[in-house]
């Protein structure tokens, strides 16, 4: 049974089979939705069938819906599900909700609220087999938001299933490791001995801090930056200047370099006080059932995104928790899957859960 599963974002199209190869692409939402069934059916010729033909089944999840090119989430929900219709015509589809199940685009256009954002569910769901008898926390660091996701014997626990009510848990916080703006992490950056108020622009993004603290390489191929300049060191502190109403002429690389760091340094504690929010819910989870004995400082950690390195930083770091094992998605899977791991989630999900509708559709 050859399964493709989707996660539709606002910035992303990513997807996966059901035995791991992945595939991702950029796609502006915002911009370029009506080009969406065109994207889908490039992504599928692509990279999982050269000869044209067509996935058995389809799995979605989205968080596309809340791109301010739709008036509301239940007219996003059902224009990305008729759009991969529209491109997989004839072939089964099953769309995740956050309840724990798959519904069909009917039933799924009928509940926008369970079908909304729900990819983290879905990947929280896969990855709790890992941890089947105790406490666990599934960070997924990706390129605009980090999930933190508790989970009890190998199912999700979270306070809030919205993305409302899993901002206010801690559960979700809007910083990922490329996207995110500067202006968005910090308020202000050091120069010269004082902090200065940084521009209210998006003349950088974490991404550019990361390159001049020397945490990932440099990327010439990479033009999905504030400005549209490659991801390269020079342009980094030249962006990075621009918060501060400056060009990189106008301060020292030693400056720059310093402004990086404090940014890193501000997003690391922003996760460190979500991560203890959240094992701080989990605890008073754990209240309630009957896993008292357990020690809820020892939780085993699975970790999961394109921002892995960023969140092993901040767990290195995080006073007053240890934990019972460290897992990442690379290590879970023979393929790298990591940085399309809710639509191998929901793919294999639906290989596992759906047989049945598909055998049934087929005897028709």
């Amino acid at each position: 049974m050859r399964v493709i599963g989707l996660d539709i974002g606002g910035a992303n199209i990513k997807a996966s089979d059901a035995d791991g190869r992945t595939a991702a692409v950029a796609f502006a939402m915002w911009q370029q939705k009506d080009e969406l069934p065109t994207a889908l059916r490039a992504l599928a010729a692509n990279h999982f069938f050269a000869d044209r033909s067509a996935p058995d089944m389809v799995a979605l999840t989205l968080t596309a819906e809340l791109a301010d090119c739709f008036q509301s989430k239940a007219e996003g929900v059902g224009f990305v599900i008729g759009a991969v219709e529209e491109s997989f015509p004839n072939v089964l589809l099953r769309v995740w909700l956050t309840s724990g199940e798959f519904a069909d685009s009917e039933a799924a256009r009928d509940l926008p609220t369970l079908v909304a954002a729900a990819n983290w569910h879905a990947l929280a769901t896969w990855a709790g087999r890992a941890v089947p008898d105790g406490p666990a926390l599934l960070i997924d660091m990706g390129s605009t938001t980090t999930d933190i996701i508790p989970l009890l014997d190998g199912r999700p626990v979270p306070q809030g299933l919205s993305d409302c009510y899993r901002l206010l848990s801690g559960e979700l916080v809007y910083t990922g490791a490329a996207r995110t703006p500067v202006c968005a992490i910090v308020d202000t950056v050091p120069i010269g001995g004082e902090m200065c108020p940084v521009a209210a622009e998006v003349f950088a993004t974490i991404a550019d801090a990361y390159v001049v603290a020397g945490m990932v390489r440099e990327n010439v191929d990479d033009t999905n930056t504030a400005d549209g300049r490659p991801l390269t060191r020079q342009c980094s502190l030249n962006r990075l200047a621009h918060m501060a109403c400056c060009d990189s002429t106008e301060l020292s690389e030693g400056e720059l370099a310093s402004i990086a760091q404090h940014i890193v340094k501000t997003q690391c504690g922003q996760l460190q006080t979500a991560i203890c929010q959240v094992l701080g819910g989990l605890a008073r989870v754990m209240e309630t059932t009957e896993q008292r004995c357990l020690d809820i400082e020892k939780p085993t950690v699975i970790l999961s995104g394109g921002g892995t390195s960023v969140v092993e930083r901040v767990l290195q770091n995080l006073e007053g928790f240890s934990f019972a094992g460290r897992l990442t998605l690379a290590d879970m899977f023979r393929f790298p899957i990591s940085e399309s791991a809710c639509a191998f989630a929901v793919a294999r999900l639906a290989h596992d859960r759906c047989r049945d509708d598909l055998l049934e559709l087929t005897a028709l």
